[in-house]
C-alpha cells in the first residue's frame, strides 16, 4: 500500500533552480545569432538568416533552445522555429515569452516529496506506460538496452562506483511505483548501490555468452513496485576491456536519455578515478515536470490541445496502408532499414532550401510512400517528439517523449517540393501541441465522441546516433543503443513504424510492419516502395505514380 501523495497546493511554472538561472539581459538577434554560431560552430551567421539553411537540424535547434532557456528563463517552442528560425524573430519570441506574466509556486513538490518522503503522481505519458506494463504482466516489451564497451586502463572498481553516482544524481533512476486508492504513484527511494550483475566473459565462448545476456535483458521485465526498473550487467570481456550492459524501463526513459546517461557515466567515473570534479547534480527533476504537466495542461491550455488534435483527426479514417486487414493481432516484425548518406545528404540539401529540417524530409518521404500505396487525399502520421520544451528537462533523465498526430496531405499529385513545403507546414501546426499526451487527450476526445476511429497508418521516430562515444581517462567508452529483431509483441498498434537513427554517415534504424496487416512477402514490395519515395524526394519534376 502506498503512503499518502502530496498534492500541489498552489501553482508553480518553474522551479527555483530555474528561477535562479533567469538574466537580467534580454534576448537580441545577435545574441541569438551568437549561439547559432557556437552551436553550428560558424564564423558568421546574419540576424535575417535562417538556422536551417546555415546547416541546422532538429536536434541542434532543440540544442538552441535549451541554451536560451537557461540565459533567459523562457523557452520558445520548437514549432516556432519551424515557422520562422532567423534570430531575429527568435529574439523577439523570446522577449514576448519574458513579458508574460508567469505565476508562481510558494513551494517544490520535488523538495516536499524529498522531506516527507512521500509519493507523488505520475505524468500523463507514465500512466499509459503503466497500464501497459501491467496489463502486460510486467513483460520487457518497453526496455531500453544499451551496451557500453570501455577499453584501456580501466579501473572495475570506479566504474561501479560511476554507475552507483549516476542512479543517485538522476532520480529518475531510483524511483519506484505504487498504488493509492487505485491511482498509480511514484516516489524516489535512496539506494546504497543499484542492481549491478558483475561477471568475467573473458572464456572462449564469452561473445555467445554476452550476446544470451543481452537478449535475457530484452526479455526480461521489472517488478516496478519492488524497486526501481534499472539494472546493470558488468563484464568483463577481455584483459583490458569492460563492458556493461544498462537496461532501463521507458517509464523513467526516452530516448534523449541515453546520450545523458553516457555523459553521466563518463563525468562520474572521470571524478571517481581523481581526473575531474564531480559535477553538480540536475536540480531540477522528472517529479517536477510530472508537477508541472499536471498543473498546466488545464483549462483553457488543454481545451487548445483538444482543438487542434480534434482538426487532425476529424477526417476519415486514413486507408490502410498494408494489403491485409487490421486485425487484432499485436505481432509485430523487426527488420534493418538504412538510407545511404547520398540520399540523406540531398534530402537534408532540399530540406534546407525550404527553410526546414532533415525530420520533416522524412515525414515528408513517408507521405509520398503513402501516396504510392494508397493515394487518398490525406494521412495521419504519428510522429516522435523529445518534449524538453520546460527549462530544466534538458539535463534530466525521464520519460519526455511524446507522440504526435501529423495530418498532411497524401495526394499523389504533389510534387517533391510541394509536398515538402506542405509538410513543413504540417509539422509545424502539429508541434504546437508537442506538451500535450496523445493518449490522454485522445481519451479526453473519446469521452467526447470525438475522432476514435483515425488512426495512423505510419508511426516514424527520428532519434539520435545509436552509436556514441566518450573519453575516459586512460580509455573511451563505446556506447551502442541495441534494438530487437524477428518477431515480437508492439502494443502501439500502428501497421507500420520507421525508427532511424541520426549516424555520422546516413540513417540507420528498423523498421515494424504488423504481421496481421501485411501478408506474407507483401511488405517486400512495400519496402522497394519506401526506397522509390526516397529516391523520388531528391529528384526535380512531377511524380511518376506506381501501381501497386
Amino acid at each position: 500500500m502506498a503512503g499518502r501523495i502530496e498534492e500541489p497546493d498552489c501553482a508553480r511554472v518553474e522551479t527555483d533552480a530555474v528561477r535562479t538561472q533567469l538574466a537580467h539581459s534580454r534576448p537580441t538577434a545577435a545574441s541569438v545569432a551568437a549561439v547559432y554560431r557556437d552551436v553550428l560552430g560558424l564564423h558568421d551567421c546574419a540576424e535575417d538568416e535562417s538556422f536551417f539553411r546555415i546547416g541546422g537540424d532538429s536536434f541542434q535547434a532543440a540544442l538552441v533552445l535549451a541554451v536560451l532557456a537557461r540565459c533567459h528563463g523562457v523557452r520558445l517552442p520548437l514549432a516556432e522555429m519551424y515557422r520562422d528560425s532567423s534570430p531575429a524573430t527568435v529574439a523577439k519570441g523570446l522577449r514576448e515569452l519574458m513579458d508574460r506574466p508567469r505565476p508562481r509556486l510558494r513551494r517544490s513538490i520535488t523538495s516536499l516529496a524529498r522531506r516527507r518522503r512521500t509519493w507523488v503522481p505520475l505524468s500523463m505519458s507514465q500512466e499509459s506506460l503503466y497500464a501497459m506494463d501491467r496489463a502486460t504482466g510486467g513483460a520487457g516489451l518497453f526496455n531500453n538496452i544499451g551496451r557500453l564497451k570501455l577499453c584501456g586502463d580501466i579501473d572495475p572498481g570506479a566504474l561501479r562506483q560511476a554507475l552507483a553516482d549516476t542512479v543517485r544524481r538522476q532520480p529518475a533512476l531510483r524511483t519506484v511505483f505504487g498504488e493509492e486508492d487505485g491511482r498509480p504513484v511514484q516516489r524516489f527511494v535512496e539506494q546504497d548501490a543499484p542492481q549491478i550483475d558483475v561477471c568475467d566473459l573473458r572464456a572462449e565462448n564469452g561473445a555467445a555468452l554476452l550476446r544470451r545476456c543481452v537478449r535475457e535483458q530484452h526479455l526480461r521485465g521489472f517488478d516496478m513496485h519492488a524497486g526501481p526498473p534499472v539494472r546493470f550487467v558488468l563484464a568483463r570481456t577481455a584483459d583490458r576491456e569492460w563492458t556493461v550492459l544498462t537496461a532501463v524501463h521507458h517509464i523513467v526513459f526516452d530516448g534523449m536519455s541515453q546520450s545523458l546517461l553516457l555523459d553521466e557515466i563518463a563525468q562520474a567515473y572521470a571524478h571517481r578515478v581523481g581526473a575531474a570534479p564531480e559535477g553538480p547534480a540536475p536540480e531540477f527533476t522528472y517529479a517536477d515536470f510530472a508537477h508541472w504537466q499536471r498543473y498546466t495542461l488545464r483549462g483553457e491550455r488543454l481545451e487548445e490541445h483538444l482543438r487542434g488534435l480534434a482538426e487532425a483527426v476529424r477526417h476519415t479514417p486514413s486507408p490502410i496502408i498494408g494489403d491485409g486487414a487490421l486485425g487484432k493481432g499485436y505481432t509485430s516484425r523487426i527488420r534493418p532499414f538504412e538510407v545511404e548518406d547520398a540520399i540523406v545528404q540531398k534530402l537534408r540539401y532540399r530540406a534546407a532550401g525550404h527553410d526546414t529540417t532533415l525530420f520533416v524530409g522524412l515525414v515528408a518521404t513517408l507521405l509520398e510512400f503513402a501516396a504510392r500505396r494508397v493515394g487518398g487525399t490525406r494521412q495521419l502520421v504519428a510522429v516522435q517528439a523529445a518534449n524538453r520544451g520546460l527549462p530544466g528537462t534538458e539535463d534530466v533523465i525521464g520519460c519526455f517523449s511524446n507522440t504526435l498526430y501529423v495530418s498532411a496531405e497524401a495526394r499523389p499529385s504533389l510534387d517533391p517540393e510541394e509536398r515538402l513545403t506542405r509538410t513543413r507546414d504540417d509539422v509545424a501546426r502539429a508541434l504546437l501541441h508537442e506538451e500535450m499526451p496523445l493518449d490522454y487527450a485522445l481519451g479526453l476526445l473519446a469521452e467526447r465522441g470525438v475522432g476514435g476511429a483515425c488512426r495512423p497508418q505510419i508511426g516514424f521516430a527520428l532519434q539520435p546516433p545509436r552509436h556514441q562515444t566518450r573519453e575516459l581517462p586512460g580509455g573511451v567508452l563505446e556506447a551502442e543503443y541495441l534494438l530487437q529483431s524477428g518477431d515480437t509483441v508492439d502494443p502501439t498498434n500502428f501497421p507500420f513504424v520507421l525508427e532511424l537513427f541520426a549516424e555520422p554517415r546516413g540513417l540507420a534504424g528498423v523498421s515494424h510492419h504488423r504481421l496481421a496487416v501485411w501478408p506474407e512477402g507483401a511488405f517486400e514490395v512495400a519496402e522497394r516502395q519506401l526506397a522509390a519515395a526516397f529516391e523520388h524526394m531528391t529528384l526535380t519534376g512531377r511524380p511518376s505514380v506506381t501501381e501497386r
